[in-house]
């Protein structure tokens, strides 16, 4: 049965922030939006009146009533990736285990984290590897041991390491899973089963003893049930212990985890799920279990992986579904390799490469600002082609004809769609695109069409029978393909994107390895020609301090200006006045920012970071994605850092940023991260034509809220003044492209006080102008 995939209310959701939703088609200026992928749901705990689970990593929330609330370090979390989560009854607190080892306790609405051990100082390995939660005690099985943690203060007890022996102590220290009785503590390891007598020191490594265990067998769940020590190894085997014997239950090699309460064992695996009754009967649980949590005597809960949240109930006839199972909304995957924004929709593609394929399943993830959407054959193409649907890197959208799009991959070739349908596979078997090597090698990238409705495309190869070709594959509106042919260009393994400049020129970049560089063409007006075009190949940048060799190009865009930004491994290199790039002593610049120490020495902007990608607002700023050091938000020229995002002090959930994609008529910039997506409303949009779209919002501005009130549709760099209605000034600029904020404070720092404003718009010239009203109430 398909999983229902509900809209979201979160906790961080206040009355305003959802007024000022409604009213401008999207949220505030400044404020950050998830959106991550929910569709492998692996852990659950029910908690009261709502139950837990996670998902990708991404903690969520579905109340009796059936409302799925999300969560994240917006919410005031403390973490990006949730590896275990446990329930504990008598203290009614959530404990939710991050991979890094940090930990949160969540006590109705309260959130209290405890990083002590993910802030411990130490080289040794932190991962965790599970979580149990036993009444008011949460054993922490980890890398450097078990942590013993009270979860009514919150607080770690005691740090237990059974296999700590001398220094260094051994490198197969971790600990897979624990089980608890009042006596006793048995821990999971990859070295064997260990016991040790709470009674006695545990500190003491020599305090635990080792016990046997089947032969060959490498425990790796525990859990106590009805009295007894149960056990599930690598295998899959499951054994009970009984007068200190192992008695074997049953194998199965998708078994993956153990869930006990005083009656019941839940047997977790990919395919089914077992549950077992005190006499060892058991019933099936027809799904995939990944996690199981009890809600009463008859009723059950599971991580059913790519089905979602599920509800069981048990009768005479065993388990069976009752309702929906449930993913809250969110796109099919966290990848977003590439993303476009089309007649306001968000595209993207959850692709990804670099020396090889990443084998990532194909889709185009949709968003039209409330809910995402997937392709809806990404199932069945596979079928219908013979070849894996994967490593989907591109996408262009027909200007011409509604519902024509295309799709390039890393190994499969090109996807043609009509009337949003697959239409056909372009790969070396019908059309001139050619395999990188023998086999599912048909690399394609950077899909565009031009002002002719041709489509261009990048066919990267580097096999020497191919030096006479070329890697530009053009598909004519008719249907028949070309190519360009330019020897000055290399073949190469990597070719990533083709930009039509303003200046018709065309860019073209190599991203890496064995023929990284920029290649620049001139027409000369000549479409199909090539005799007459001028072509320049740049594998190192001169620049005005000598040459650049960078190592990677990742990515060239083009700013309002018309400079040319390329990103590289030593930062971005700026190609000013392209039409001179031609001439033998044309230089390329980087940006210089001053030290300001008292010396005249600057530093290069972003020097030796490797940028992914880069984005241009409506304002002409530069928004830099880097792979390790976050997002930056430059000005025009790249001087003065605007804002600068990153793990630490914003929702990003990783520093690794693939792509950014800017929503020109709401300045929302999707962050596509190694971790998943994000959004953020920015300042800036691209300036309008007219003043005929000019809004106010939220209008009216109501009592609490404390946003930025936000003036959009607005022509690029407009003089804008708001006033009372009585003429009083209170605030006056230029708008970033097309917006313009203000704080809502007087000029004399306090709230502007309940009545009516007008908003005086002007372009730059003053020849164009236009005034709106809008109310504050107090």
């Amino acid at each position: 049965m398909n999983a229902v995939r509900y809209k979201l209310l979160s906790i961080a959701l206040s009355g305003s922030f959802l007024m000022a939703m409604g009213q401008s088609g999207g949220v505030p200026v400044g404020t950050w939006r998830t959106h991550f992928s929910y569709n492998q749901v692996d852990q659950v705990a029910v908690a009261g009146d709502k139950t837990y689970a996670v998902a990708r990593g991404k903690l969520f929330d579905v109340s009796n009533n059936d409302v799925v609330s999300t969560y994240s370090t917006i919410d005031g979390f403390n973490g990006f990736d949730v590896a275990f989560i446990g329930w504990s009854q008598p203290t009614n607190t959530l404990v939710v285990a991050y991979s890094d080892g940090n930990l949160d306790f969540v006590t109705g609405r309260s959130i209290r984290n405890v990083p002590d051990f993910k802030n411990k100082a130490m080289t040794a390995d932190k991962t965790v590897y599970n979580l149990r939660v036993d009444g008011s005690t949460a054993l922490l099985a980890t890398g450097v041991g078990l942590l013993l943690i009270d979860v009514e203060k919150q607080h770690i007890i005691d740090h237990y390491r059974p296999l700590l022996t001398a220094t260094p102590y051994s490198i197969q220290e971790h600990i897979s899973d624990a089980a608890m009785t009042v006596d006793s503590l048995f821990l999971a390891t990859p070295n064997g089963l260990f016991a040790g007598d709470r009674s006695t020191n545990l500190l003491d490594p020599a305090a635990w003893k080792k016990l046997p265990v089947p032969a060959g067998s490498v425990p790796t769940n525990l859990v106590m049930f009805d009295g007894q020590l149960v056990m599930l190894t690598t295998t899959g085997a499951l054994y009970v212990r009984r007068g200190g014997q192992w008695q074997h239950v049953w194998t199965d090699g998708a078994f993956i985890r153990l869930q006990a309460t005083a009656d019941k064992l839940y047997v977790c695996a990919y395919d089914k799920g077992y549950v077992f009754e005190t006499d060892w009967s058991y019933s099936l649980i027809t799904a995939p279990v990944h996690d199981v949590s009890r809600v009463d005597a008859q009723t059950i809960i599971t991580a059913s992986g790519a089905q979602g949240l599920m509800t069981w109930s048990h009768t005479d006839t065993g388990y069976n579904q009752t309702g929906e199972s449930v993913i809250p909304d969110g796109p099919s995957q966290e990848t977003a390799w590439y993303g476009m924004v089309r007649d306001g929709v968000y595209y993207a593609t959850p692709g990804g490469r670099w020396g090889d394929r990443q084998f990532l399943a194909g889709d185009v993830m949709r968003f039209d600002g409330e809910e995402w959407t997937s392709l809806e054959q990404k199932d069945s193409i596979s079928l219908i082609t013979g070849e894996r649907f994967m490593d989907i890197l591109g996408m262009a959208i027909d200007p011409k004809e509604e519902g024509h799009f295309f799709l390039s991959s890393w190994g499969e070739g090109l996807y043609e769609f009509r009337n949003h349908r697959f239409f056909r596979l372009h790969n070396q078997y019908n059309s001139p695109l050619l395999t990188l090597l023998p086999g599912p090698y048909c690399r394609v990238d950077g899909p565009v069409f031009d002002d002719e409705g041709n489509l261009w495309v990048l066919n990267s190869n580097f096999s020497s029978k191919f030096t006479n070709d070329t890697i530009i594959r053009i598909l004519k509106p008719d249907g028949t393909w070309t190519s360009l042919c330019y020897p000055k260009m290399p073949a190469a393994p990597t070719w990533g994107s083709i930009l039509f400049t303003s200046t018709g020129q065309i860019w073209i970049n190599s991203v890496r390895a064995r023929g990284y560089g920029v290649a620049v063409i001139d027409r000369r007006g000549t479409n199909w020609d090539t005799s007459d075009d001028t072509v320049r190949w740049f594998n190192t940048l001169p620049y005005e301090e000598g040459v650049l060799n960078p190592f990677v190009y990742n990515c060239i865009t083009e700013d309002l200006n018309g400079t040319l930004w390329i990103g590289t491994n030593e930062g971005p290199v700026l190609a000013h006045n392209p039409t001179s790039i031609f001439n033998t002593n044309y230089q390329f610049t980087r940006v210089k920012i001053a030290r300001n120490d008292g010396t005249d020495q600057a530093d290069y902007l972003l020097k030796d970071i490797r940028i992914n990608c880069i984005a241009v607002d409506g304002a002409n700023r530069k928004w830099i994605g880097t792979e390790g050091s976050g997002l930056y938000v430059l000005s025009p020229d790249g001087t003065e850092t605007v804002h600068r995002f990153n793990t630490d002090n914003s929702p990003l959930p990783s520093d690794y940023i693939l792509s950014i994609t800017l929503h020109p008529e709401t300045g929302e910039a999707f962050i596509g991260t190694s971790a998943g997506l994000v959004s953020y409303r920015a300042e800036a949009t691209a300036g309008k034509a007219d003043y005929s779209a000019v809004r106010v919002f939220p209008n009216p501005v109501k009592p609490g809220y404390a946003g930025t009130i936000t003036v959009t549709g607005l022509q690029a760099n407009s003089q804008v003044r708001i006033t009372d209605l009585n003429g009083n000034l209170l605030v006056a600029g230029t708008s970033l492209g097309g917006q313009f904020g203000w704080s809502g404070l007087n000029r004399q720092g306090k709230p502007a006080a309940s009545g009516v404003y007008l908003v005086f718009s002007a372009t730059e010239d003053g020849i164009e102008q236009q005034v709106s009203k809008f109310m504050i109430i107090r």
